[in-house]
C-alpha cells in the first residue's frame, strides 16, 4: 500500500488551498543505473498540484463544482489517476484478501494478462503491478501504476489499490476466476490541514 510518508513533491504550505487539489500518482521505473528495464525496479509516488477553478468540476468525481465540494473545506481530499487516465477518484486506500485459492490457476492467469507486469516471481510470492493496455510510461519517471496483486505461496491472493475506482477495476480483472468474495479493508488517509488563508490588512484611516 502506498504511504503518505513515501511522497515527493511540493511544500503544502506553499500551495494556495484554494486553488486546486492534490493528487497522488504513482509510478514504476527501472533502477537507477540498471541497464535492463525488463528487470525488478522501484516504486516511485509523487504528490502533486492540480490548479481547479471554483465552477469546473471538482476533481474528487462527486459531480459538483469545485466550490461547492473540496474547496470551502479545510483539509485537503487528494485524489488519485483513474485506471485508463479517466478523470480522478478521491484517494482511499484499500485491499482485498482471497483465500484458499488455486495458486496455479491464478499464477498462469495472471501471468497471461497483458496490463499486469511481474516484478517479483520467487517460489515465495508472486508480485504484479497494474499499468492498464495501454501503459502510459511518463518520463523520468516511469511507467504509471494503478494497483498491485501479490500471490503468497499459502494460496492467498492481495490486491490493493489507492481508491474505490482502482479496486473495481482490479476486481473485475479477477472475476473470470470466480474466487469467491475477498474479504475488504479500508485504510484511513492521513488528514492533511491546509495552510490558513492569508487574509489582505487595510490600513486604518486615522479620523481627527
Amino acid at each position: 500500500m502506498d504511504a503518505f510518508d513515501a511522497l515527493a513533491g511540493p511544500d503544502l504550505h506553499s500551495l494556495d488551498p484554494s486553488g486546486g487539489v492534490l493528487v497522488v500518482t504513482t509510478y514504476w521505473r527501472p533502477r537507477s543505473g540498471d541497464p535492463n528495464p525488463e528487470q525488478p525496479g522501484e516504486k516511485l509516488s509523487i504528490l502533486s498540484y492540480l490548479p481547479t477553478d471554483a465552477d469546473e468540476l471538482c476533481p474528487c468525481g462527486s459531480g459538483n463544482s469545485f466550490g461547492a465540494c473540496c474547496q470551502p473545506l479545510p483539509y485537503w481530499r487528494p485524489v488519485c489517476p483513474n485506471p485508463g487516465m479517466q478523470g480522478y477518484s478521491l484517494v482511499h486506500p484499500q485491499s482485498a484478501r482471497f483465500t484458499t485459492i488455486p495458486a496455479e490457476v491464478v499464477y498462469a492467469f495472471l501471468q497471461d494478462d497483458e496490463r499486469l507486469y511481474c516484478v517479483e516471481d520467487t517460489p515465495q510470492r508472486a508480485f504484479w503491478t497494474y499499468w492498464g493496455d495501454p501503459a502510459f510510461d511518463t518520463p523520468p519517471f516511469g511507467t504509471l501504476c494503478f494497483g498491485d496483486l501479490e500471490l503468497q505461496e499459502n494460496h492467498t491472493l492481495s490486491v490493493s489499490g489507492l481508491s474505490d475506482a482502482r479496486m473495481e477495476v482490479l476486481l473485475d480483472l479477477l472475476s473470470p476466476l470466480r474466487l469467491g468474495t475477498p474479504k475488504i479493508q479500508r485504510d484511513a488517509f492521513p488528514r492533511l490541514e491546509k495552510p490558513a488563508r492569508k487574509t489582505s490588512r487595510r490600513k486604518r484611516r486615522r479620523i481627527f
